[in-house]
Formats: C-alpha cells, sequence, structure tokens
C-alpha cells in the first residue's frame, strides 16, 4: 500500500502544479490585456503631456508679455506727465 499512498501523493503534487500553471496563465494574459491597453493610451498621454507643455508656455509667455506691456505704460505715462509740466530751470542754468 506504500506505493498507493506515494501514487496519491504524486497526483496530488501534479493537480497542484497544474493549478497553478493555470493561475498563472491567467495572470499572464491579464497582463497582456493591461500591456496592450497602455499601448494604446500611448499616444493620447503624449498628446495630453504636448497639450500640457503648451499652455504652459503660453502661460508664462503671457506673463512676460503682460509685465512688459506695464512697463510700457509706466513709461508713456512718465513721457506724458514731463510734456504736460513745463521743464524745471537748473540754478546753474546760464541762460538765466
Amino acid at each position: 500500500m506504500g506505493w498507493l499512498t506515494g501514487l496519491r501523493d504524486l497526483f496530488r503534487t501534479v493537480d497542484g502544479l497544474m493549478q497553478i500553471e493555470q493561475k498563472h496563465g491567467i495572470a499572464i494574459e491579464e497582463l497582456k490585456q493591461r500591456v496592450a491597453r497602455l499601448e494604446a493610451n500611448g499616444p493620447v498621454v503624449v498628446a495630453e503631456a504636448k497639450a500640457a507643455a503648451a499652455a504652459a508656455a503660453s502661460a508664462v509667455a503671457a506673463q512676460h508679455v503682460g509685465e512688459l506691456a506695464h512697463r510700457q505704460g509706466g513709461l508713456e505715462e512718465r513721457a506724458r506727465q514731463q510734456d504736460r509740466d513745463p521743464p524745471r530751470r537748473r540754478l546753474t542754468d546760464p541762460s538765466q
């Protein structure tokens, strides 16, 4: 009867290995499907990253343009103010 016990243990071991193989096969198929989905979404992710980079660059450029426009406005206002005010005479001006 010892050989029957050994044979039964062998069948259990083979059955356990087959179950593990089946689980691994299912896991491998799931991983293949996930990789396929990621590969399909790759171009979308790249497009979204490019759009985000363009938006960030546009925001930075707009900020700099805004600062330049503000400075220009200040300079123009000073120039208008100087045009309205008569020139001041210097105390050391020889034409006095």
